[in-house]
């Protein structure tokens, strides 16, 4: 397999695409789930919660795993145990079981996702770098559209279990393949120590800078917006709305391809030089006036999908056009600490996310509670807050983002 081929591209692609196949997909299945186990409306977002929650923390640990015992290994070990407990899931007796196999299927994801950024900077530098990210990070922008709408055509031929086991027979295919194609690509002379101790000093390093908390956190806290609004939609949608699976579907991936467009703006508007601190101001308060409206909205009871549907667009869109410049500038204090920190804003990110989903369906289960005005209040929390955190950043020469700078080399997440 040449490293300069397309079919190397969509390999290192398919790595990342195990989140969105594990969430995304299995979104048209939630309402399924929750009437098999005899669940309370809203409690079926769980499998998103504990998926998040494994996912959360084995990044922290992927990288360095992959620096001692080398990309293909830990990548072979890791897609062959997320295909067991896909498999688990759809085979599960009962809701507990269900919850404990999407927690270890979520562990195994978070190691294989830490590895398509370590792959690229053993195989490319520079400019070859920058591109071939960008166009794993267009494949993995557009995934979280499609698969809904696979979910929903499976979901038409069969059931909930159905989706768990084309979860795991994807990941077989991929794990076939780099079997027979992929090298390793860890040079001899990067072999890396794996102690704790060592590990640990460099996370405390990068939790003591005020620059990386800061803009760590507010990229958590927008992703927990978004995540509120993903782990919801089935319940705000299909259930309480009654928009049929195949509409929601559609509805859902128009909504998902706002950071699509908010990921290309915010590649065309460094490249004309634009300053990051505007970029910044003006993604940051987008997202908190289109959640704010959507709470709004749902307070005034207005009945219609599109209440939601349209802020959570342009929330979307905010979030593509931020999330460059967070994830730049959270990294700038650490150039020879770059996967620790991008390990560290990863579990910052899917803890966060973790959390705001767990909330929502705990909250959402009580017959009194408004699923649409519970999910804008996350939301609009949220967003707000990390505006807020933002604040002090605003006087210009506090950024250091270069406008020219390519994606951000670890943004190849969900």
């Amino acid at each position: 397999m040449r490293r300069e081929s397309v079919v190397f591209t969509m390999f290192l692609a398919s790595m990342t695409m195990l989140t969105s196949v594990s969430i995304d997909m299995a979104l048209p299945a939630v309402p399924a789930i929750e009437r098999v186990f005899h669940l309370a409306e809203g409690r079926g977002a769980l499998v998103f919660s504990v998926f998040l929650a494994g996912y959360a923390i084995t990044p922290l640990i992927g990288g360095p795993l992959a620096d001692r015992y080398g990309r293909r290994p830990v990548f072979l070990w890791a897609i062959a145990l997320f295909c067991v407990f896909a498999f688990a899931c759809a085979a599960a007796p009962n809701f507990e079981t269900l919850l404990i196999c999407r927690l270890l299927q979520g562990c195994v994801a978070g190691i294989v996702v830490a590895l398509p950024m370590a792959i690229v900077r053993d195989l490319f530098e520079g400019h070859a770098a920058r591109q071939r990210i960008s166009e794993v990070t267009l494949v993995n922008g557009l995934m979280p559209i499609v698969a809904p709408l696979f979910g929903s055509v499976v979901m038409l031929v069969g059931s909930w279990r159905v989706i768990s086991a084309s979860q795991g027979i994807f990941a077989a295919m991929v794990g076939v393949f780099a079997y027979f194609q992929f090298e390793e690509s860890k040079p001899p002379e990067k072999d890396a120590t794996f102690h704790a101790k060592t590990i640990l000093g460099n996370y405390r390093q990068v939790f003591a800078n005020r620059t990386f908390v800061t803009f760590s956190v507010i990229y958590a806290l927008n992703f927990a917006a978004i995540f509120a609004f993903v782990s919801m939609s089935p319940l705000m949608l299909m259930e309480r709305e009654h928009v049929p699976r195949t509409a929601y579907t559609i509805m859902f991936g128009s909504t998902l391809l706002g950071t699509v467009l908010g990921s290309w703006a915010s590649s065309a508007v460094s490249r004309m030089r634009y300053s990051a601190r505007r970029m910044m101001v003006r993604g940051l308060v987008g997202m908190s006036v289109a959640t704010v409206t959507a709470l709004a909205l749902q307070v005034a009871h207005v009945a219609s999908p599109y209440a939601i549907l349209l802020p959570a667009f342009a929330m979307f869109f905010g979030f593509g056009l931020t999330s460059p410049v967070l994830m730049i500038e959270a990294l700038t204090p650490f150039p020879s600490l770059t996967a620790s920190g991008a390990g560290a804003i990863r579990a910052l990110q899917m803890i966060l996310g973790s959390l705001a989903s767990s909330i929502l369906a705990y909250i959402c289960a009580f017959p009194r509670v408004l699923p649409g005005v519970a999910t804008t209040v996350m939301m609009a929390g949220a967003t707000v807050v990390g505006l807020a955190l933002f604040v002090p950043f605003m006087k210009p020469g506090l950024m250091t983002s270069n406008p020219d700078a390519g994606p951000p080399m670890e943004g190849l997440g969900h």
